[in-house]
């Protein structure tokens, strides 16, 4: 341990500091890129920190072998992210070409210019992690990594290393503070636009949905285990009951036998009939890459740029690549007619030759003369009575999915029991179809919103009933009714989701994660809205109700700049004032550091100057000799030789000078 100490000592502070900012700017990545690279980068710089060590801070100039070997180091590097992504473009493979040249860049600092672009590298490092996570989590490791590299470059301009660490940090603290008041100017006033300012690549995006525009057994059922948020919703009344909550998303229509796709059909949607009142909601959907919006069955209204599909989906008239805000109204009692005949005709579509048992059921059921609503109500009961489980590791089905899973297994998911009944009521003349969106949703009673997670992504049926129109029915809810009146947890008493292991059998410890976990998510929702949904709608709203008037982009730039102006113009002013502040506040140090010998009883005589005084106090008080010529040395250094740049260091001086009373014996 101690020869690691002394070790570490030896090596320039500059340096370590560096490493360090540099570090904390790959952690985040390190989950993400493949283990060889955040394995690589920590040995290029253990490498470094060696090489120093050896060297002792002597500069030499590369030797050709040393060149060479940076060289292979740069083809190996550039070969294994090409073979690892197949390109050394996009987000990922950008990323991690970045955090392998960030430690072939320490590798090979030597000069001051190589500190300067190795914490610029850092900085850029820093801020590639909002291309994956934008949490207040995020934000504050991030400024942590920002403040780190700071203090490596104000040890870098500290020449005569008179400075300490905490110092160091302190001042790298109050710089970013300093640029606080213009980062608020530009939150507030930058003009915001529609989407992003600039395209973001093809993987960007990449698994941030849980549903897609086909589906096919096994598939939706992979999502309930993820945690991660789909959209939240803040109800403007009371929230709806837990059967009522469906969010309708794609609707299915075409299956081969195995798979399951949309209906791209443009044509305009018939108008729901609607009865009762009508429930008024706003969304904040994450980011999915996609053009749907997810609304409450049934919408009524439509959020900006936006349509419905002609089987009453909302799309987007452009992708959601960033979290949106959008506010809806719907009616949970409603009828929703069919356009025309060939809607209803691509309701009883079915692939040939496929499905032999489910289509002779449905058969016999047509035969018997039964209703549509009668052939319904048979095929849940079928489902109710007879012995089908839901889970969540339903067997392989590898031939006829459908009659495997009817007649064999009788073991599925919601998309399991979703497709077979879809192809009962086709095979038995009814028109059906698949609707895949999300079911249900938690209640957070902090914020008093709704979490619908990727979890919650659910598959039921409509089907045509004549006058009634399109009904929805849930085969789900005939098999595991608590899937749909308490979530998905309830329904699989054998999944841990969301809850650590340790604390599940644990009341108390259950109850505090939650409250906690509660609490977190209402933070992040605010931050959310507030500062990650500070977009052109809101700004606009935000600068009308503090009297801008009408807003456009060339007011906003104008006082912009004009703002920007008066902040740096107050920055500069606070920083090169002159010096008779400095010289002040060094007597006023000082004087506080007289007060503290006086109290051990060592006063300053009127006639003794700053060295005739330390003198005296040091041959009466010899423990603490060092410290009183430290202080005295400084105030001289800032009072007399005009080294202002010596106050932070008086002030840590003397803020850390606590002499007791007496000497210790």
């Amino acid at each position: 341990m101690n020869s690691l100490k002394s070790t570490l000592l030896a090596l320039r502070a500059d340096l370590l500091w560096l490493s360090a900012g540099l570090s904390l700017a790959v952690v985040p990545h390190a989950q993400r890129i493949p283990l060889w690279m955040p394995f690589m980068f920590l040995s290029l710089a253990i490498w470094r920190l060696y090489i120093e060590h050896t060297m002792r801070g002597k500069i030499e100039k590369p030797s050709f072998m040393g060149r060479l070997g940076r060289q292979i180091i740069m083809l190996v590097i550039v070969v294994g992210v090409f073979n690892t992504y197949g390109t050394l473009v996009g987000r990922d493979a950008g990323v991690a070409l970045l955090v392998l040249l960030a430690g072939v860049k320490l590798l090979e600092c030597q000069t001051e210019r190589d500190y300067y672009i190795a914490s610029f590298i850092a900085m850029f490092l820093v801020l590639t992690n909002f291309l994956y996570s934008q949490t207040i989590l995020a934000a504050l490791h991030m400024l942590l990594a920002i403040t780190v590299i700071i203090t490596a470059l104000v040890n870098l301009n500290d020449q005569s290393h008179f400075i300490g660490s905490r110092l160091r940090l302190k001042i790298a603290g109050s710089m970013l503070l300093q640029a606080v008041p213009l980062l608020l100017v530009l939150f507030v006033l930058f003009p915001r636009i529609d989407g992003p300012l600039w395209g973001l690549p093809k993987d960007a995006l990449s698994g941030s949905t849980g549903l897609d525009d086909e589906m096919s057994p096994g598939q939706i059922s992979q999502l309930s285990l993820s945690d991660k948020v789909a959209f939240r919703v803040e109800f403007f009344d009371e929230i709806p009951s837990p059967s009522s909550l469906y969010w309708r998303g794609p609707v299915l229509w075409y299956s081969d036998g195995v798979k399951w796709v949309r209906n791209k059909r443009r044509i305009e949607a018939a108008a729901v009939k609607v009865r009762g009142e009508p429930v008024k909601y706003a969304v904040t959907m994450e980011a999915t890459d996609k053009n749907w919006l997810f609304a409450l069955e049934m919408p009524v209204t439509l959020p900006d740029r936006s349509f419905y599909s002609h089987d009453m989906q909302i799309l987007s008239r452009s992708i959601v690549r960033s979290r949106q805000r959008y506010e809806v109204s719907s009616f949970t009692d409603y009828i929703m007619p069919e356009v025309d005949e060939t809607g209803l005709q691509n309701g009883l579509q079915l692939p040939q030759g496929r499905h032999p048992r489910a289509r002779a059921l449905a058969e016999e059921w047509r035969n018997e003369g039964k209703s549509s609503r009668e052939i319904v109500n048979t095929a849940l009961s079928m489902f109710n009575t007879e012995a089908f489980y839901y889970t969540l590791q339903p067997s392989l089905l590898l031939e006829d999915s459908v009659d495997q899973f009817l007649f064999d297994t009788r073991q599925g998911f919601r998309e399991h029991y979703a497709s077979a009944f879809v192809v009962l009521m086709r095979a038995a003349g009814v028109p059906a179809r698949i609707v895949t969106g999300y079911q249900g949703g938690s209640i957070n009673p902090v914020g008093e919103y709704l979490v619908i997670r990727q979890r919650d992504a659910h598959a039921w049926a409509e089907v045509w009933l004549g006058e009634e129109g399109w009904v929805r029915v849930d085969p789900t809810a005939a098999v595991a009714p608590e899937r749909i009146e308490a979530g998905i947890e309830n329904a699989l008493p054998e999944s841990i989701i969301e809850i650590p292991l340790g604390i599940r059998n644990n009341p108390a410890a259950l109850d505090l994660w939650r409250r906690i976990s509660f609490r977190l998510d209402a933070l992040n929702n605010r931050w959310n809205q507030w500062i990650l949904g500070y977009n052109n709608k809101r700004q606009n709203l935000f600068l009308n109700y503090i009297g801008f008037g009408d807003v456009n982009w060339q007011k906003m730039t104008t006082v912009l700049l004009l703002l920007s102006a008066l902040v740096l113009f107050t920055v500069c002013f606070y920083l090169f004032r002159t010096d008779n502040r400095h010289k002040d506040e060094a007597l006023i140090l000082y004087n506080k550091f007289c007060e503290k010998l006086s109290h051990c009883g060592i006063k300053r005589l009127p006639s003794e100057g700053p060295r005739d005084f330390a003198r005296r106090a040091s041959s009466l008080r010899s423990d603490l000799s060092n410290a009183i010529k430290e202080v005295t040395n400084l105030y001289i250094e800032t009072r007399y030789a005009e080294k202002q740049e010596r106050i932070l260091a008086l002030k840590d001086a003397i803020k850390r000078f606590k002499p007791e009373s007496s000497p210790a014996t």
